[in-house]
């Protein structure tokens, strides 16, 4: 026995409910919440040209988290050969991309050397760092998700002008944007890959 026909389900639809009961479920389905329409993604630009950016230390903010609605946020930046960034630790996941020369990254107790075309994922909460020990300049892109992270460089930048800058002032800076960094496998890499800590 094949699907009642339309006009059947119509004709048992009419019988099973009276006029009271049709115009009470109307009345029903007006008062359910209704879905907000979602917020537009990307607020701001929809191309990003090679040569756009506001400059913030030694980084290229690429896309700020308010374009996104707090999302993503993205950076690009060059990183000089023999240069270590301290490790630290994120409230943010961070997707490292390169474009150009080598990096290596610690991530946790596993460290990787990524070439250009390789990702690495550095997770929220999870201890990391990375250096360029090659000896030519580098360039990246990091996607920070959710975005926020990329106004960090705008107050380091500020205070590196100043002069070099410690661990303790760099927490300082660090804390209002969910990053605190530390300096346990510090003398191990710079001993290692012969490197200089940013901001030295």
């Amino acid at each position: 026995m094949g699907a009642p026909s339309p006009e059947r389900v119509d004709l048992w639809l009419a019988k099973a409910f009276s006029a009271h009961d049709v115009q009470a479920a109307a009345l029903m389905a007006l008062a359910l919440p209704r879905k907000r329409a979602m917020r537009k993604r990307i607020k701001g630009k929809t191309l990003i040209a090679s040569d756009e950016g506001d400059a913030a230390a030694d980084v290229i903010i690429k896309l700020y988290s308010e374009e996104t609605n707090g999302v993503i946020s993205i950076i690009e930046q060059p990183f000089e050969p023999n240069r270590l960034l301290p490790p630290h630790v994120h409230e943010n996941d961070v997707w490292l991309y390169v474009l150009e020369g080598e990096m290596h990254a610690r991530v946790g107790d596993e460290v990787v050397k990524a070439t250009p075309g390789s990702w690495v994922l550095k997770p929220r909460r999870i201890p990391h760092t990375m250096w360029n020990a090659g000896r030519e300049p580098a360039r990246i892109i990091e996607l920070y998700t959710p975005g926020g992270f990329e106004l960090f460089f705008k107050d380091f930048g500020e205070r590196l002008r100043q002069g070099p800058i410690g661990l303790d002032e760099l927490n300082r800076l660090g804390e209002p944007h969910g990053i605190r960094f530390f300096d346990d496998w510090i003398p191990d890499l710079k001993a290692a890959y012969n490197l200089r800590l940013i901001g030295e």
